[in-house]
């Protein structure tokens, strides 16, 4: 599904179990934190696939951005190559090349752009063990061992798993007692929650059972992922949202 269904889904899911199991997260004024907690959890899933919304933050240059250097110093090289080796035997084959360079230029920018942003998660993961040993936080070992662990796992497939979803629980729930701070717990898992199931209603499926089962599962009736079935569910959960807010 697409990023802003998850996030329609989560929100719907979360102000569901604010109004009705009785936490008091959406009181008074919705605040920021509640509902970007919701929003984080509605899409940490996709952390695993570089295209998807989140993963993107971690992307510090885009793919297309990254193309456009590349055509810029094939076109360079090719100039220099025409002007002071025209006359060697290596002319030709260098133009050659340069212009297989230009041919797969879209395939180089988009591994140049996962090999980056993998590179940046990375070393913001190293980043949370670091100031975890440093600073004595032991919670933030926790935040960096997810980040580390999503950029190996398969798409749909540790993220989109019963496994993640106690892993993600127990660590929200021991940031929130560590740091004396509101528990989100709940409305995080039930957020992630939401994100998995209309995954399964994808063609795709998830590996809920990951790592001990990696067969995907998913509903009887699929739908096709930012196809027309798609649009009416982003649309009526936007609408639930709306009216469990009155509820609050």
């Amino acid at each position: 599904m697409l990023a802003r269904t998850h996030i329609a889904l989560g929100m719907m899911t979360a102000l569901f179990t604010a109004a009705y199991v009785g936490t008091s997260y959406f009181e008074g004024s919705k605040d920021f934190m509640t509902l970007l907690v919701v929003i984080i959890a509605a899409l940490l899933p996709d952390l695993d696939m570089g295209t998807s919304s989140l993963a993107g933050k971690f992307g510090i240059i885009k793919a297309n951005h990254i193309q456009r250097i590349w055509l810029g110093t094939l076109l360079i090289l090719a100039t220099l190559t025409v002007v002071y080796l025209r006359e060697t035997p290596i002319f030709l084959g260098i133009l050659f090349t340069l212009f297989l360079g230009a041919v797969f230029s879209k395939d180089f920018a988009q591994k140049g752009y996962y090999l980056l942003r993998n590179f940046v998660q990375a070393m913001v993961a190293i980043g949370f063990f670091g100031a975890a040993y440093y600073y004595k936080q032991p919670p933030l070992m926790g935040i960096g061992l997810i980040l580390i662990l999503l950029l190996f796992s398969k798409h749909r497939g540790l993220s989109h798993s019963i496994v993640f979803v106690i892993i993600t629980f127990i660590l929200v729930k021991s940031v929130s007692t560590y740091y004396d701070y509101r528990d989100y717990s709940i409305l995080f898992t039930v957020s992630m929650i939401s994100h998995i199931l209309g995954d399964m209603f994808t063609k795709a499926g998830v590996m809920l059972l990951y790592p001990f089962n990696q067969k995907r599962i998913k509903f009887p009736l699929t739908i096709k992922t930012g196809g027309k079935l798609e649009n009416v569910v982003f649309l009526l959960a936007c609408f639930a949202a709306f009216r469990l807010i009155k509820l609050l």
